[in-house]
C-alpha cells in the first residue's frame, strides 16, 4: 500500500539522504536523523533532576558540548 505509513519515506536532515526504515528524531531539536548521525548523550532532565541518555544529532551534539 502506498499510504503505509510503516514505509513512509523520510530524510535525515543531516545528509539529506531517503529512507523507508523507521525513523529517529533527535531529543533537542526534534528533527528527523538517521543512525548514522545520531549519538547517544546524557541530557540533564529539569523535571525529574536526573541525567538521562538520549538520542542526539550530531549538529546538536557539538552545540551541547560547547555550552
Amino acid at each position: 500500500m502506498i499510504n503505509d505509513p510503516e514505509h513512509s519515506p523520510w530524510i535525515c536532515h543531516v545528509c539529506d539522504a531517503t529512507f523507508t526504515s523507521e525513523s529517529t528524531a533527535c531529543s533537542l531539536c526534534y528533527k528527523t536523523t538517521c543512525r548514522a548521525h545520531l549519538k547517544r548523550l546524557s541530557l540533564y532532565n529539569r523535571e525529574s533532576g536526573l541525567y538521562e541518555i538520549a538520542p542526539v544529532c550530531v549538529y546538536c551534539a557539538v552545540s551541547e558540548k560547547t555550552r
